[in-house]
Order: C-alpha cells, then sequence, then structure tokens
C-alpha cells in the first residue's frame, strides 16, 4: 500500500508508468497518501456531517465543501477543513499529470456505507449526468475507513472509459444508492477490479470510468470522500436541469460555486474563487 511522501519538492509524484496507466485503464492508486492527521481529521468530519444531517442517506451526502451543502437542506459547518483536504498539495500535484494544469474543484461527496445496511451503487458512468460541457473530470476517491471487497470497495472496469459514454438505463430495485446504471450489453463485469485502499490511500478515475460497488453487508463501516475535479477549460453549465436525489432533496447546479485548484479559467467559468 502507499506511503504519506512529502509534496514540498518539484517532483511529480506518479510516474511515467502510472501516467500511462491511468490514460489506458481509467484509474491510478497513487503511492502518495494523506497523512495520519488528516486521516483523523476525516474521521471526525464524516461523524459530524453524518450527525448533522439525520434525513439525508449516508451515502449521498452531496457537496460538504460548501456550508449548506448541494441538497436542501443539508449543513456542513465544516465545509472549510473539506476544502483543505481538496486542495492538498499531493493531490494538485496528481492532477497537475493526469488533468492538466487549469483545473477547477466542482464537486464533492461523502459515499459512507454503514455497516449490514450500506447501500449498492450499481454500474455506472458519471458523465451520463454531469453539466460539464465538453465532458472531462477526474474524482479522486480517499478511502477514510479500511475498504475492502467484503464492505463493498469500489470496483471498476480497466479501459472502459476508452469507448465513451454507453447507454444508461433506469434500474429501480430497492437498496440503490443510484437508479441508473448501464445497460448490460455494454458491460463486461467479468474483467471488474476491486479498489481495496486502507485509510487515506485514494484512486483517481476518468470520469467515463465504468464503477460501482456492492451493498456493504459486512459488520464494519466503508466510508469514502470523493471530490471531483474539472479541467476549466471545460464548461460548468448552469442551465443543467436541476434533479431529485435518492433522500428526496433537491440538487441543484445553477448558483454552486466553483473553486480554482491550479492555474486559470480559460473557459470563462462563472462563480468561481480562490481558496488558500
Amino acid at each position: 500500500m502507499g506511503t504519506t511522501e512529502t509534496t514540498t519538492s518539484s517532483a511529480p509524484i506518479l510516474t511515467e508508468e502510472e501516467v500511462q496507466h491511468f490514460e489506458q485503464q481509467g484509474y491510478v492508486v497513487p503511492k502518495w497518501k494523506y497523512s495520519t492527521k488528516s486521516i483523523e481529521t476525516m474521521i471526525q468530519l464524516v461523524k459530524e456531517l453524518v450527525e448533522a444531517n439525520p434525513d439525508h442517506y449516508q451515502e449521498q451526502l452531496v457537496c460538504p465543501h460548501l456550508s449548506k451543502g448541494a441538497t436542501k437542506p443539508m449543513v456542513s459547518e465544516r465545509h472549510l477543513d473539506f476544502l483543505n483536504l481538496a486542495m492538498e498539495e499531493g493531490v494538485k500535484k496528481i492532477l497537475g499529470q493526469i488533468l492538466g494544469p487549469n483545473v477547477l474543484l466542482w464537486g464533492s461527496q461523502l459515499f459512507c456505507k454503514p455497516a449490514a445496511v450500506g447501500m449498492e451503487i450499481p454500474w455506472h458512468q458519471d458523465g451520463a449526468y454531469w453539466p460539464i460541457r465538453p465532458l472531462a473530470n477526474v474524482s479522486a476517491w480517499i478511502a477514510i475507513d479500511r475498504v475492502c471487497r467484503e464492505n463493498a470497495c469500489l470496483k471498476v472496469i480497466p479501459g472502459s472509459h476508452l469507448s465513451g459514454l454507453k447507454p444508461h438505463q433506469i434500474d429501480s430495485r430497492k437498496n440503490l444508492a443510484l437508479d441508473r446504471t448501464v445497460k448490460l450489453d455494454y458491460l463486461n463485469k467479468e474483467e471488474a477490479v476491486d479498489i481495496e485502499l486502507d485509510p487515506g490511500e485514494l484512486v483517481f478515475f476518468d470520469v467515463h470510468l465504468m464503477h460501482g460497488s456492492n451493498a456493504n453487508t459486512s459488520g464494519e463501516r466503508r466510508a469514502g470522500l470523493v471530490f471531483r475535479y474539472m479541467p476549466s477549460t471545460s464548461l460548468f453549465d448552469r442551465s443543467v436541469r436541476d434533479k431529485i436525489n435518492k433522500s428526496g432533496h433537491h440538487v441543484s447546479y445553477k448558483d454552486r460555486p466553483l473553486f480554482q485548484v491550479l492555474g486559470e479559467n480559460p473557459g470563462k467559468n462563472t462563480k468561481v474563487k480562490r481558496f488558500s
């Protein structure tokens, strides 16, 4: 597994082979990881966020890096701590290698699957329903707990990002955190890979990569925090229709602030903030 590394030098974190793995397979697990102190912070943030929002599914706490989240009503009193995690120097260096010199943070989500009752997330591609034009995004999925096959770790289909978006259909089964799934004709589930991580480790993956996770039927909680990053050469399309999530809460893109992570904003996105 990975080790915590210093980020003060100008040397790249990912090797050429790791960058190629991301390009060819659609994901990469770097050797770099969050510090023990950051892991302790994340554990406390999850506890406070879940307790403050009892009417939200723990798998669907959207944008905790914003004071009111992205669903109404939601409270994230320590949103600045989430922002600090998203702006970690190691993460920024990796994003510069795989996403480019101009990067915006546009979203985040806590995927906290409680022991025994955590919901399934069916196979899907994120880009099927995101407001980014042209579509480009890298997600950083951070393990807060130990994440393994037994407690429903993230699963990916390597290389599935190379053929672009595939048709999705409604999945009306119960106990799902997402009601859309890739049509079976386009799935090669036998090629799936489990992404098992220790706390503080993370995986970066492309917006077109097919991924999902099983229901958590184990006796251990499985919490992960995801940050969503887009190149600021793309446009965050605020005209995309609002939606209602599984918890019945309203999700809107119209007024959501974006945060400059790297470089500038050549796509002329609106409501962009700098955070330091």
